[in-house]
């Protein structure tokens, strides 16, 4: 793990370093300042109306078997996931609500963590099939269309898959043991009502873009659209920390297209993060700091023992150690 951390370090400060060669700071200073500050307004509502989302959705996971989950609690675990994405690399920091919950909740949480981590990752699929009817043609657009509605299964199976990926056997026993005792309680959870929920934050996080774009330029929504889910999921590759530099490449080269300079666009990838990760991270941090590392204890450990875990879970079997977690 320390080996990819430091790879993904140095592709980071190399992105960096062509990001500030091809697009100097006092260009990219110069669009922050022609930058249309009104349009702000509403991407900070958006930002607001995806976050109320994705707690509702968080705490109607946590309650849903167990009725007595807090709300406080529910919200507190959202934004410590967020904060800990930011310090821990491979967003392992992610899977890190579950220790913002209860001890005896945790391995559910985690599963749960997983399964909304899996939706968010079909909802923005399902914006990207939205945005072929932009980018290629008609024929392509209908196409991707029919993988999209073939793949429906996938999707309201996503708990059973959790319960086989559980099971397999590069996980500890007794680790293993505990997440089997925890499936058994979402295996036939009913993901239709989440998976809309998380279209609905997807779909604010689309609006949130869209209103950083035209605060750099008068563009059409159709321009959020198609490039927006692209723009997203190359951040989200496991290339650089927190996608920097990746993001704002990929923003320059394909906003293009619709008239924005390339220290425009880098300028709206840099706001979209953080708008969309950064500030609900700091939130969390605050919240952490102020109310103790974790309402609970012991989390740092069990941290680590989690991400052993899932780490030696996806490693092949040549290279795992015997006795390793």
């Amino acid at each position: 793990m320390q080996k990819t951390t430091w790879i993904r370090m140095g592709i980071t400060l190399g992105a960096a370093g062509v990001l500030a060669w091809r697009l100097p700071p006092v260009r990219l200073i110069a669009e922050f300042r022609q930058l249309d500050v009104m349009q702000l307004l509403p991407a900070a509502s958006c930002v607001l109306a995806m976050l109320a989302v994705r707690a509702y959705k968080w705490h109607a996971l946590l309650s849903h078997g167990e009725p007595g989950a807090r709300a406080e609690d529910s919200l507190r675990s959202l934004l410590g996931g967020f904060a800990l994405a930011l310090a821990i690399p491979g967003r392992l920091g992610e899977f890190g609500r579950c220790l913002f919950t209860p001890p005896g909740q945790r391995h559910r949480a985690l599963l749960l963590n997983a399964l909304d981590r899996l939706l968010d990752m079909w909802a923005l699929l399902t914006v990207g099939v939205a945005s072929l009817f932009v980018v290629v043609r008609f024929p392509a657009a209908i196409f991707g269309v029919g993988v999209w509605l073939a793949a429906m299964p996938l999707l309201v199976g996503l708990p059973a898959l959790l319960a086989t990926f559980v099971n397999l056997p590069p996980w500890p026993e007794g680790l293993r043991a505990r997440l089997a005792a925890a499936t058994s309680q979402i295996v036939a959870m009913r993901v239709r009502r989440f998976a809309v929920l998380s279209v609905a934050s997807t779909a604010l996080d689309l609006m949130l873009f869209y209103f950083l774009l035209r605060a750099f330029y008068p563009v059409g929504f159709d321009a959020a659209l198609a490039t927006f889910p692209w723009i997203v999921i190359a951040g989200g590759l496991p290339l650089s920390i927190n996608g920097f530099g990746v993001r704002e490449g990929v923003a320059a080269l394909l906003l293009a297209r619709y008239g924005l300079s390339p220290a425009a666009a880098a300028d709206v990838g840099l706001l979209l993060f953080t708008f969309s990760c950064l500030l609900p991270a700091v939130a969390g941090g605050i919240w952490l700091l102020a109310s103790g590392s974790s309402a609970h204890g012991q989390w740092p450990s069990e941290l680590e023992t989690i991400g052993k875990g899932i780490w030696n879970s996806l490693r092949p079997a040549a290279t795992r150690p015997a006795n390793a977690l």
